[in-house]
Parts: structure tokens; sequence; C-alpha cells
């Protein structure tokens, strides 16, 4: 058993910061936390030291792309094998963990070279975060995503597909509801249409996985709402009608602000095709007034970033909670519980991950200051526990995007 102390805790759980904590691990399971004045001398022993230390649950990224690079165009790369999109994967999974994200979901791969490595990863082949994926994105025929996603058409097919994918490995379904900003669709307008959503929704709950929807337009997020989704993905042009039926369901919402904050900060100068920038800044724009209103209405709001989109890079999750508290003013330590416990909620892992709790994954970092006071220390986390164990990676190297 390895005993840590004398470090600040973030307790996701009771959303607070506590001082003079310490934590034993065996295993690589928490096995318990508290006070530093109930341990005995001879119980502090051996103990790794993290004075002046910050402890917190590893962040959660709800939204990534992990086979697609943060380019000014990743579809460019379509062309490549799958043995090369699973070596790009390798390499952004373990960017996500350096950089102090422990837990990813993927939202769509390349070439199914996503199931591999997540199979590899879970035969211990390679060390990385944990990688929940939903394999194929469902879309229908010529929407956003056909060029790497399962086209459907109609309820019967929808069903089929999301079948398909759960038979091949998925842990979660993605449904396309509208169009996208970096494809030659409308963002604003639905696809996938209320029958067909709800075909694919309820057989994937009815194998017991969760539900997420890309979703821009206010339509095609009340469809994907009353079709049963989970969670909403994007929602840039949410509205209250959205928000009321979100609210009356339980429905969740990751807005991946990230996402147009990149396209916008690179732009056309950096070689993103000038629509996907327009698109992205209107998208922004009607993102902010929707979010916070989502979120001061209670809506179980997530983290996640997009990472794989244009100069959205792998090591950058940190960027998600500095939008929420520096653009958005969202409080910090609620920033911090949506980035760990209630991503974890919405992702169906609560009971294993998520906080520092005796008996879950000892998944945690270290930081060398609070974020709470200072939520841009999450760009600098100084060390990675995943099950417990210390994480040694190669240092990121924050000038290239890739």
């Amino acid at each position: 058993m390895q005993t840590y102390i004398n470090f600040g805790l973030i307790d996701v759980v009771g959303k607070r910061y506590v001082e003079n904590s310490y934590m034993t691990v065996e295993n690589g399971v928490i096995r318990s936390v508290g006070s530093m004045a109930s341990l005995t001398q001879e119980q502090k022993q051996g103990a790794v030291d993290l004075s002046g230390k910050t402890v917190m649950p590893g962040m959660f990224n709800c939204h990534i792309h992990a086979l697609s690079s943060p380019i000014a165009a990743p579809e460019s790369l379509n062309w490549e094998t799958s043995g090369m999109f699973a070596l790009r994967g390798l390499r952004h999974l373990q960017q996500q963990l350096q950089s102090g994200v422990t837990f990813v979901r993927d939202m769509n791969g390349r070439k199914l070279a996503e199931v591999d490595l997540k199979n590899a990863l879970n035969q211990g082949l390679f060390v990385g975060p944990n990688y929940y994926i939903a394999r194929q994105c469902l879309c229908m025929t010529g929407g956003h995503g056909c060029n790497t996603g399962r086209e459907c058409d109609g309820a019967v097919d929808c069903k089929k597909a999301a079948r398909e994918q759960i038979k091949g490995g998925a842990d979660f379904v993605k449904i396309m509801a509208t169009g996208g900003v970096n494809s030659d669709t409308r963002p604003e307008f639905s696809q996938l249409d209320l029958e067909e959503m709800t075909a694919a929704i309820n057989e994937a709950h009815r194998a017991g996985k969760k539900t997420a929807t890309h979703a821009h337009g206010k339509a095609g997020i009340k469809t994907a709402v009353l079709a049963g989704i989970d969670s909403v993905e994007h929602g840039s042009y949410i509205d209250d009608e959205c928000i009321d039926l979100m609210l009356e369901r339980g429905t969740a919402l990751c807005p991946t602000l990230a996402t147009h904050y990149f396209t916008c900060k690179f732009g056309v100068e950096a070689g993103i095709a000038p629509w996907k920038v327009e698109k992205g800044q209107r998208a922004a724009e009607a993102q902010h007034i929707g979010l916070e209103k989502a979120w001061k209405a209670g809506i179980p709001v997530t983290i996640g970033t997009d990472a794989g989109t244009p100069y959205n890079p792998h090591w950058g999750t940190f960027m998600e909670f500095v939008l929420f508290v520096e653009d958005m003013g969202f409080d910090p330590m609620e920033t911090l519980v949506a980035g760990t416990i209630r991503s974890a909620k919405v992702c169906g892992v609560d009971d294993w991950t998520g906080s520092i709790t005796p008996g879950k994954h000892a998944d945690f970092i270290v930081l060398g200051e609070n974020p709470v006071k200072n939520i841009r220390t999450l760009g600098h986390v100084e060390q990675v526990y995943k099950d417990g164990m210390l994480v040694s990676l190669p240092p990121i190297d924050q000038s290239c995007t890739d």
C-alpha cells in the first residue's frame, strides 16, 4: 500500500478544497482518504510527501477524435491506412493522458482503427487513458460524418446500424442529428429524423449503452432529446425550448467550446478553409448565449473539446476548463466538477472513477497550484497517476499541434 500526504484535495463530490489531506492506494484502488491529523507517525513512514501540491481526479474529455490529427484539414489524411491511423491515435491518446486526462470518449474513428487501438490498450500493450469508443457514428446518406461514419436511412436501417456498432465493440452509440461546421453541410439544419433516431437510441439503450448526438441546430437538438438521447454534443444553437426539454428528460450537454475557439484563433491564415471559419464564428457567438442559459438552468454540462478538429490539440483539454471560467464566467469549482464526476456520471462510469473516493480507481493528477484559484494550472500538470501508477511518458511539445 502507498500513502500520499500533505496535499490539498479537490473534493469534487463535496465541492470543496480540503487542506492537509492524505490518501492511500493499494492495487490501483483508492483505499482511504482523510485528514493528516488522523495519521500516526508510523503511518507516515515511507509516504509520498506532496507538500504544497494539489491533488484532484484525472480530467475527463467526453468528446475527442483520437484518430484525427489537429491540422488545418484533418479530412485530408483520410486516405491513410488503418495502421497509420492507429499509430496516430496511440500518440494522441498518450498526449491526452500525459496532459492529465484519464478518461476519454472517442466520438468517431477512422477505418475502425480505434477498435484495435482500444483492444491493445486494454491488453496492456501501451499506456493510455480509459478509452471509450463509438466506433462509427450513425448519419444519413450524404450527411455530416458520412466520410467515416455508417450511412443509414429509415428506422430499420438505423436500428441495424446501431446493432452493428454494438456488435463491433462500441461502448456507446453516436448519432448525427444535424449538419456540421467542418463539413459541407449546414449546422443549423436537421438530418436524421425522430423515427430514425428513436430506433437507434432504443437499440442502444436495450443493450445497456449510452448515446450521444452531434447536434448544432435547435431543431435537431429537440428531435434528439425527444428521441431519448443521453447527451447533446456542441449544442451551438440551443434555445429555451431545448433547455426545457433537456431539463425534463435529464439530458446532458457537452458544448466543446474549444473547437470553435481554435478554429477562430488560427483562422484562414493558418490554412483553415474560409467557410469553416465563417461557420465556426457564427456558431460560437450563438453558443455562448445558449450555454450560459443552460448552465444557469441546471443542465448537466460536461467537458469535451472535440480534439482532432483544426488546430485543436489532444494535449489541450485544459483549455475547455479555461474557457468555461475565463470566457463564460463559470464558477471554477463547478467547472472542475463538470470535468470530473459529472462527466463520469454522463458517461456511466462514476461508480469506478471520476472522484477521489475510497473504492474507485486511483486515477488522479498532481498540480503545483490550486485550480480553484488559478484554472490555468491545469495546463501544467506535474504528475499523472493511472490505476495508482505514476505515468512516465515523453514531455509534450506544445509548439506543435500534432
